[in-house]
């Protein structure tokens, strides 16, 4: 192989390594408030005390709001996050390898007729998905 014929493969195959790495980098997606990720409830908040403006500084506007039989008004608050196994996106291999984990966490808060925080609920789930042949 002479020089110019190494010098173009090597070109190729830095163009295939950077579009697999950009492929890969941009496999991810989510969905709802960042913030809820991160927020632990048993900590940031308290029963009896906490009222709505506070957990609206916290956390930003809800993704829902409704009202319970009880008349209490609750705010829930959702994040979904969605990633991209790196085998998905290699030729073939994506076949038997390639998938997805997507995690999520919602954070549900009832308040009384005066705005103050009476029940606080929140769960998670992770899950790892897969994709192709083999499954």
């Amino acid at each position: 192989m002479n020089p110019a014929q190494s010098s173009s493969l090597l070109h190729l195959v830095l163009a295939l390594v950077l579009a697999v790495a950009l492929l890969a980098s941009q496999g991810c997606a989510s969905s709802g408030n960042p913030k809820v990720a991160d927020f632990n409830p048993s900590t940031q908040v308290e029963y009896g005390k906490t009222t709505k403006q506070e957990i609206q500084a916290m956390l930003g506007e809800p993704n829902g709001k409704s009202f319970g039989m009880n008349g209490r008004e609750i705010w829930i608050y959702t994040y979904a996050r969605a990633q991209a196994k790196p085998a998905t996106f290699i030729p073939l291999v994506g076949l038997f390898a390639g998938g997805m984990d997507t995690s999520g966490k919602n954070l549900t808060f009832a308040f009384d007729e005066n705005g103050v925080l009476q029940k606080q609920g929140s769960g998670e789930v992770q899950v790892q998905g897969g994709s192709g042949i083999t499954r």
